[in-house]
């Protein structure tokens, strides 16, 4: 997986409330929700988003583990490589 930090940093993540009013059959649970605008996550990770016959799109969070790893991974060699450089720094004082 490439580019999963700037992936990730893409995504935006939102508090929203179901419409339970206008959509009484989908049987949505009560109170704010947190999560993502699957549209949204579609641009980026289209691998984790599905769509059903009546058109709504649904995403699978646990799918996104994986690029959360790799996300995380990219960071910490960024730190290290930071550690090494602010290393290097102080011994050439």
């Amino acid at each position: 997986m490439e580019n999963s930090l700037s992936k990730i940093l893409s995504l935006q993540g939102v508090n929203y409330d179901w419409k339970k009013e206008e959509y009484p059959d989908l049987k949505f649970n009560d109170g704010q929700q947190i999560g993502f605008i699957a549209q949204d996550v579609e641009k980026v990770f289209p691998e984790v988003v599905s769509t059903d016959n009546n058109g709504y799109k649904g995403i699978s969070y646990d799918k996104l583990v994986p690029a959360l790893t790799e996300a995380i991974k990219e960071q910490q060699k960024q730190i290290e490589e930071l550690k090494a450089e602010v290393k290097e720094l102080k011994a050439g004082r």
